[in-house]
């Protein structure tokens, strides 16, 4: 009766402005442990707050089992990366004349796969993908972070009793990582002005990103971290700056 009160108060707040006292007047619960029904479906939930349930709610909770996220999809191919020479794979093999068409064109040429610039874009990438993924996760504690898969996608895979907090955190996650993508971007191919891209400073561009999508390639087995999230962000500048120079053929 108090609870349905407190909730009365709390809806009619809108009209009479008068807020609920949560600290004081919310009743405390008889133990601070919860039951394990009640655990937050969220990555990193505290499994010391909960107990076991003897209760018909408890059996039907433990009888399902969640699956793995890490974990393979049965009866779903997939190929080591380690089974495809480095610059062998079908991107590579279906972009590379298309980029030599273009490089012939230029003074500049192609430049080698080893380019100091790759090697700081890509340790200035880890430092921010290092943030986002320990920024916007739904459980604030510091052994939990987000893969890169999630942020690559855009998406919290982590359940939550609370979808609009999980909407809420990703739009901010996406909004963080478009901002990184668009900095990327802009120091592969800096613009004179705010408009589009000229047809020199693309031409310019293109080997630049040519050159660090193939040494992200060479890297793509090693050790490196998000290797494979700035893989794409390098073959997205190189598409688009085929794209508009019309090097792209008709599909």
């Amino acid at each position: 009766m108090r609870l349905a009160e407190l909730c009365s108060q709390a809806v009619d707040y809108a009209k009479n402005g008068v807020p609920v006292d949560i600290h004081n007047r919310l009743p405390r619960p008889l133990i601070k442990f919860k039951p394990d029904w009640d655990k937050k479906e969220v990555t990193g939930a505290r499994e010391l707050e909960y107990y076991e349930s003897d209760r018909a709610l408890g059996y039907m909770f433990r009888s399902i089992t969640l699956r793995d996220l890490n974990e393979p999809i049965p009866s779903f191919p997939t190929t080591p990366s380690g089974l495809v020479a480095s610059l062998d794979d079908p991107i590579s093999r279906a972009l590379n004349p298309l980029v030599l068409d273009i490089a012939s064109t230029t003074d500049q040429g192609l430049p080698e796969a080893e380019i100091p610039q790759a090697e700081e874009l890509h340790a200035a990438y880890v430092r921010e993908m290092r943030y986002i993924c320990a920024t916007h996760t739904l459980v604030d504690k510091p052994d939990v972070r987000l893969k890169e898969e999630e942020v690559v996608l855009g998406t919290i895979l982590a359940t939550t009793t609370q979808p609009r907090w999980r909407s809420d955190r990703s739009f901010r996650m996406q909004v963080h990582s478009r901002a990184l993508v668009q900095d990327i971007r802009a120091q592969i191919i800096p613009k004179a002005k705010e408009s589009e891209p000229t047809e020199e400073e693309l031409r310019a561009g293109l080997p630049i990103a040519w050159g660090m999508w193939c040494w992200a390639q060479q890297h793509r087995d090693t050790d490196k971290e998000f290797i494979e999230g700035f893989s794409l962000i390098v073959l997205g500048v190189v598409l688009d700056c085929l794209k508009r120079l019309g090097a792209l053929p008709d599909v």
